[in-house]
């Protein structure tokens, strides 16, 4: 049984989808290390804040946008922007 290629068009709309909600991501973390860092009394810089409260205890996980991109450009051909 062959399996078709998903649509050039379906992964550039999922592209965007993700790129929009990773910004949105991005702000909710943004607020929670700003949050955090105002109730801890210690001296730590925001990127410290972020990797310790966020990045460390959620783990690696795989980039969707740029893995799709790389997709987009096996079917369609190109730059992986």
């Amino acid at each position: 049984m062959t399996t078709a290629a998903p649509s050039v068009g379906r992964i550039d709309r999922i592209i965007q989808q993700l790129e929009a909600l990773y910004g949105e991501a991005q702000d909710i973390f943004d607020s929670h290390v700003d949050y955090a860092l105002a109730k801890d009394k210690s001296v730590i810089s925001f990127g410290d804040m972020k990797s310790r409260a966020i990045a460390r205890p959620a783990g690696s996980t795989i980039n969707y946008v740029a893995a799709l991109k790389i997709v987009r450009k096996k079917i369609a051909g190109g730059e992986v922007a």
